[in-house]
């Protein structure tokens, strides 16, 4: 202890017979006691985030040390058209179609929890900031089931206006991506994407 308070002392007096008389004095520089050295900690360890739901884990490796973190492989799930959170079925949300067979325009469909839908054919939307005789969008609202991969429509409300297309009755669901899909022109399928 007694070695560390000398050290500063000396290089004071060492700045201090550097001075001459007639200079002007300057406070003298606090003597700052010396850093302790640094001890060596131990490096925090992190895991890996995990995926809510079932995950399957890889079996973990570890080379023999006597010392250091263990890793984990990571964690992947693949996208399903299962229901999701709280049962709820893939297929609730809004879907777009741009074009189908004779239909030229695009055509959005909505479905709601509870078994509703709506739908908007936009055959010729009238422009922003222009006055219309006519919006150029059929809209029609209704109820929809789902029997397997068969969804039945039927229209409770609709709209008139000319150039539309008839919504079909009923579209499949595309078991692998939850999509609903259009038979367009001889029988080709027009999926909806979100």
């Amino acid at each position: 202890m007694m070695r560390t308070v000398i050290l500063p002392l000396a290089a004071l007096l060492t700045s201090l017979a550097a001075c001459t008389v007639n200079s002007p004095r300057e406070p003298a520089p606090e003597p700052h006691p010396p850093a302790s050295p640094a001890v060596p900690s131990e490096p925090p360890t992190t895991q890996a985030p995990t995926a809510q739901g079932p995950t399957t884990q890889a079996p973990t490796t570890q080379a023999p040390t006597t010392q250091g973190p263990t890793t984990q492989a990571p964690t992947t799930t693949a996208p399903t058209a299962a229901p999701g959170p709280g049962g709820d079925d893939p297929l609730l949300g809004t879907w777009r179609s741009a074009a189908c067979g004779p239909r030229k325009y695009e055509r959005v469909l909505a479905f709601a929890k509870g078994g509703s839908f709506t739908a908007e054919d936009r055959v010729s939307p009238c422009p922003p900031k222009v006055a219309c005789v006519w919006s150029g969008i059929i809209q029609r609202k209704g109820a929809f089931k789902r029997a397997g991969d068969t969804l039945s429509l039927s229209v409770a409300e609709a709209s008139r206006g000319p150039g539309a297309q008839e919504l079909p009755t009923t579209l499949t669901v595309d078991a692998a991506t939850g999509a609903p899909v259009e038979a367009g022109e001889g029988g080709k399928p027009c999926p909806y994407q979100r």
